[in-house]
This record gives C-alpha cells, sequence and structure tokens, in this order.
C-alpha cells in the first residue's frame, strides 16, 4: 500500500509498525512514522480511504485516482504478503526446506491419558491407526479426533520393536491433551534446491499453499453456516506459536512465517468492509454499476467493518488467552 501510494503520488498520513496506541512517531514528508505498542504487522492511512476522508477531491487523495491506480493501491498489501512468503520460500528451499518424513513420533505423554494406560511413552514411533499408516501428526489426530469414544488400535515401535496398543481416545479431553494424550510431531527431512531453480518452485509452493488456505476458508465458512466448532486463533495464539516455533530453529521458525504472510494474503482478501477484499469489492460494484459509490456509504460500510473486526479480535483474544493460560 505505501510504495504504490508514494509512487502514484497519492498521500500517506501515517505509516505504522505493529498497532496503536503509538510509542512513538515522527513525521517526514507529510507522513507519520510510527511504532505502536500492538507488535502485530503493520498499516499505512491512506488520505481518502476509510477514516481519512477530509479533503477526499484533493489530487492527492485515493478517492480521485483512476480506478486502475485505486486496485494497484489496494492489492499492494496482498502482493506484499505474497511476496514476503515467496522470498521466504525461496530462502527455504536454497538451506534446506523443512518436509515430513513420513515418521510421527510421540514427544510428550500427559498423565493419566489413554496413551499413558496402554504403555506409550515419549520417544515412540506411530506406524498405525486402525490399520492406516500415519505420516503426519495431524493425520494421527485426525483419525483420533474421528473414532473418539472407540476402541481403537495403534501399531507402536518402541526402541526398534514393534506391538500393538489399544486405546480409547477422548471425545472432549482436558485443554491441551488431545484424545489420546499425547503430544506428537512429524519428523522432518531438510531437502535443498539448486539456487536457479528455488524462486520457481517457491512460487509453485506459495501459489499451492494459497490455494490450500482458500479451500480452508470455505470450509471454515461452511462449518460456521453449520453451527460446528471451528479452531480461530488470534494474536496470542500467533505470539504463541511464533515462540513454539522459533524454539524448533530458523528453518521451521521461516516456514512458519511464510505460511502465516500465505495466511495474511487470503485473509485480506476476505469481502470484509475495511480489509483489502472489501475495498476491491467496491470497485466491483463500481464496475457493475458504472458509478462510483459515495464517500458517506463507504465510509459506513468501513466503519461497520472495522467495528466486526475490533469485535472479532476482542473475541479471539478472550479465547486464546483461556486456550493458553
Amino acid at each position: 500500500h505505501f510504495l504504490l501510494s508514494k509512487l502514484f503520488g497519492v498521500k500517506v498520513t501515517e505509516f505504522g509498525f505493529g498497532y496503536p496506541p503509538r510509542i512513538w512517531g515522527k513525521r517526514i514528508k507529510g507522513t507519520l512514522y510510527s511504532i505502536n505498542l500492538i507488535p502485530f504487522g503493520g498499516f499505512a492511512r491512506i488520505k481518502g480511504t476509510e477514516g481519512e476522508y477530509s479533503g477526499v477531491g484533493d489530487a492527492d487523495s485515493f478517492a480521485v485516482q483512476p480506478m486502475w491506480k485505486r486496485v494497484a493501491i489496494t492489492a499492494g498489501g496482498v502482493l506484499g504478503n505474497f511476496v514476503l512468503a515467496w522470498v521466504l520460500f525461496v530462502t527455504l528451499f536454497v538451506v534446506g526446506n523443512p518436509t515430513p518424513a513420513g515418521k510421527v513420533y510421540v514427544d510428550e505423554v500427559k498423565l493419566n491419558s489413554p496413551a499413558e494406560l496402554v504403555g506409550i511413552v515419549a520417544g515412540d514411533h506411530i506406524l498405525s491407526f486402525e490399520g492406516e499408516k500415519v505420516e503426519t501428526a495431524d493425520e494421527l489426530v485426525t483419525l483420533a479426533e474421528k473414532n473418539a469414544g472407540k476402541l481403537t488400535v495403534m501399531e507402536v515401535e518402541h526402541e526398534g520393536k514393534a506391538r500393538l496398543a489399544a486405546a480409547v481416545p477422548r471425545a472432549n479431553p482436558p485443554s491441551g491433551e488431545g484424545p489420546l494424550g499425547f503430544v506428537v510431531s512429524t519428523a522432518v527431512l531438510y531437502q535443498k534446491t539448486a539456487v536457479w531453480r528455488a524462486p520457481f518452485t517457491a512460487f509453485a509452493e506459495a501459489a499451492k499453499t494459497v490455494g490450500e488456505m482458500v479451500r480452508f476458508a470455505f470450509k471454515l465458512v461452511g462449518d460456521l453456516v453449520q453451527g460446528k466448532a471451528v479452531l480461530l486463533g488470534g494474536p496470542v495464539a500467533i505470539f504463541a506459536l511464533t515462540e513454539t516455533y522459533a524454539a524448533y530453529g530458523l528453518k521451521i521458525f521461516l516456514q512458519f512465517i511464510a505460511l502465516l504472510s500465505v495466511n495474511l494474503v487470503v485473509v485480506n482478501l476476505f469481502p470484509i468492509p475495511a480489509l483489502d477484499g472489501g475495498r476491491l469489492l467496491f470497485v466491483a460494484v463500481e464496475i457493475i454499476r458504472g458509478k462510483k459509490t459515495s464517500v458517506e456509504t463507504e465510509q459506513f460500510a468501513n466503519s461497520l467493518g472495522f467495528a466486526f473486526l475490533i469485535i472479532l479480535m476482542i473475541l479471539l483474544t478472550i479465547h486464546d488467552i483461556q486456550t493458553f493460560f
């Protein structure tokens, strides 16, 4: 947003790192550069957009720019997140991208859990669940959740010897324990890609991940409409996960940041006023109607969208605090 606004001569009233309240700020050539208390992402206040409607008729206002410039500026944030993800994926493919090795290991077993009761201990390798080979931790967790309340059989390898273990996954386990009461992880390999090939492989990976996130977003909306429980996280969850992935080393951490950037691409495209997708929706409406939406209508819609996002963020933060603390 910032770079394209400057390129097109549109005034940026504030460019902030993090979100208010403001800690520090300095005005340079009409733009306030600020550092804010909440250390997640950043923002660009652009003249002629939500909350910045004074002087909307001025030549340096977003509101009077040709349609293609408004689309470019609006899509700039989404493009920036995609480029960041692409750069991180390029780096990972060159230095060694963490790739599932097809093995699931037990990292921790909770006290009095189904896993402990059948003798599973940290370091064990879970080979299969109900006769189905498991290659990732997510696969194992999904299978356990689907079979909650049923007697299930796992093939477990302990110190090179395989055995069968029968356990009943819990339908309502204690917070943070999961159906079987153990923490599992997927073994990873670090696969390197030739430098000349990495940019192309990384672009394909980023595009594939965007597609997966879009499918997940549609599934999430469908689950919400049907009243199903969904797993969402806010700033506290992101901070907790960042700390967790950072502990696994630089490569895993970079992969997490790349996935987070892709996630922001998809979230920002949601057609909600106050998000980039909402602004692009107004442009689409303008194309269909053949005339621009009034400033008052757009401002009102953006205010509603912003209020919705604030309420959602508060609810997610409360949920995160209850989950992680």
